[in-house]
């Protein structure tokens, strides 16, 4: 069987935009690296349904690249690139770290339309707002957004097409929440903080969208100033957990207990150098990360234990910092 991923990368230095490459799960190898679209900084990105969102920079702005079989629509209008964006049908979500704003557009008649933007560093707080994270709930009532650097997880919805805010949960001081992905099956979500690189779990409420601690673990068994969080992905059946730790070049694997608490399995190094996404195949036997210093990519075999078995780690793939599975 062979499954295409897209990966987004920075173009500061061998990179071209936003390449594939496709996963040939017989012969357990990576194959042919390809560039699907030159554009500049196109480090995160969505696809649902044949449709494509990614971000991206022209003419010294930020914005997004969509396209839609034959159809492609820009916009630009922000100073810099968004870090994170995401689709749900006609509706795209765009957080940006350095400017602090959370976008909301609309798909309309061949068109991009900006429903609302919510600017998060509007206030005199000293600490300023740096958000990392915009996605949908599970349940898709609502919408969240981590902001890293107020230490918030918001809870947003979309009333008629402007934001509303009807939750915020703190996170522990200093810990820098960046990303955030759901149980499958229980209402409980867990949420990778960056700076002190940790996971929060969290149970969620249906009813207005709020979360309230469960337990917070350590990725790292010492304290270090390479903290540095940066991934979290779930497998399908809710049994095991991955993240990745930029800092020290780590994929860190954990079983969920029944009670959603996390028992830690095993620590792998990735052999590159800053790990800041990661992929499980279709097939969840494989796992795939990617290096944005070292230029490759790193294949683990996966194992039904959660444990995982280095393939290779020497295929050539410039800056990329995110991997998402080909939805078809």
């Amino acid at each position: 069987m062979l499954e295409k991923f897209y990966l987004g990368s920075y173009t500061k230095r061998e990179s071209k935009g936003l390449y594939s490459v496709v996963l040939d799960t017989e012969k357990k190898e990576l194959l042919d690296l390809k560039i699907e679209k030159e554009t500049n900084n196109p480090t995160y990105l969505d696809n649902k349904e044949k449709k494509l969102v990614m971000v991206s920079g022209k003419n010294g702005k930020g914005g997004i690249l969509y396209t839609d079989n034959a159809i492609i629509l820009e916009s630009y209008t922000e100073d810099a690139v968004p870090c994170y964006v995401a689709l749900n049908k006609d509706i795209i979500l765009t957080a940006n770290y350095h400017t602090a704003s959370l976008i909301a557009y609309k798909v309309s008649d061949n068109k991009l339309e900006i429903l609302d933007i919510v600017e998060h560093n509007e206030d005199k707080d000293e600490k300023k707002s740096h958000i990392h994270y915009s996605d949908w709930s599970k349940d898709k009532k609502y919408i969240l957004a981590c902001d890293l650097g107020k230490d918030t997880l918001l809870t947003y919805k979309l009333n008629n097409n402007k934001f509303e805010l009807v939750s915020t949960y703190k996170t522990k001081k200093g810990a820098g929440p960046r990303h955030l992905t759901f149980h499958p099956t229980l209402d409980i979500a867990y949420l990778i903080c960056e700076l002190d690189a940790s996971i929060e779990v969290l149970s969620y409420s249906k009813e207005n969208g709020s979360f309230e601690l469960i337990e917070k673990v350590n990725l790292l068994e010492n304290e270090s100033d390479k903290k540095w969080a940066a991934a979290i992905k779930l497998t399908k059946d809710g049994k095991f957990l991955y993240a990745s730790n930029r800092g020290y070049d780590l994929i860190l694997a954990y079983s969920i207990l029944e009670n959603a608490r996390l028992k830690k399995l095993a620590t792998y190094k990735t052999n590159g150098l800053v790990p800041r996404d990661f992929a499980i195949s279709s097939n969840e036997k494989f796992l795939i990360v990617a290096h944005q210093d070292s230029d490759n990519l790193t294949l683990f075999e996966r194992n039904n234990d959660g444990s995982l078995n280095l393939l290779n780690s020497d295929f050539y793939a410039p800056e990329i910092v995110c991997v998402k599975n080909k939805e078809d």
